[in-house]
């Protein structure tokens, strides 16, 4: 019931007309390499997880300090390579486009719907949009691949499934972050 309702939403927020054009293998490149190298991903997502589980010492057995958050990046940085690799690999196998399509017009309850949208959907080689099988794959994989540098304590099944939870709510949070960033960067323009 739950996942009939979850798809009549998706079905009710449609995006605005868009001109779309799949993915090239040079793009596909691009965005993996910007989406796990570029600036956001390791300054903005890397300094603040990292840090964040430093001052917790998450995992305990990396220590509170400097080192401890050196390991965390770093397994940090791995994670993503792993995720991200593997949701343009298998994306590009499926014709699944990874990127997200900004709707940036409309009320906030459609360009909610569309960031959560695109969180477990993506765009196909025809332009529709279903189920994200690669996207879920990477984050899935990744999950549990990172059973093979983390620490004991961190790799259960259970923690294994906290962070597929984790995967797709920074998914979430990255695709609010592209739909509603460029408008309050011009909404502080227009302010000074």
């Amino acid at each position: 019931m739950l996942l009939r309702n979850v798809g009549f939403l998706f079905a009710v927020l449609p995006l605005a007309a868009q001109n779309y054009a799949p993915l090239s293998a040079e793009e596909r490149l691009k965005w993996f390499g910007t989406t796990t190298y570029g600036p956001r991903s390791l300054l903005v997502g890397g300094t603040a997880v990292s840090a964040w589980r430093t001052w917790r010492n998450r995992p305990h057995e990396w220590g509170p300090g400097w080192e401890g958050f050196g390991k965390r990046y770093g397994a940090r940085i791995l994670g993503n390579t792993f995720t991200n690799g593997v949701e343009a690999s298998m994306g590009a196998l499926w014709d699944e486009d990874p990127r997200y399509f900004r709707r940036g017009e409309g009320g906030a309850k459609k360009r909610l719907g569309n960031a959560l949208k695109q969180t477990f959907m993506s765009r196909f080689g025809d332009g529709e949009y279903r189920f994200g099988a690669a996207k879920a794959t990477g984050i899935v994989g990744g999950a549990f691949a990172q059973k093979m540098w983390m620490p004991d304590s961190v790799t259960t099944n259970r923690h294994c499934l906290y962070r597929i939870g984790g995967g797709y709510s920074g998914r979430f949070v990255g695709n609010l972050f592209r739909e509603f960033l460029p408008d309050l960067k011009r909404a502080i323009k227009r302010k000074k």
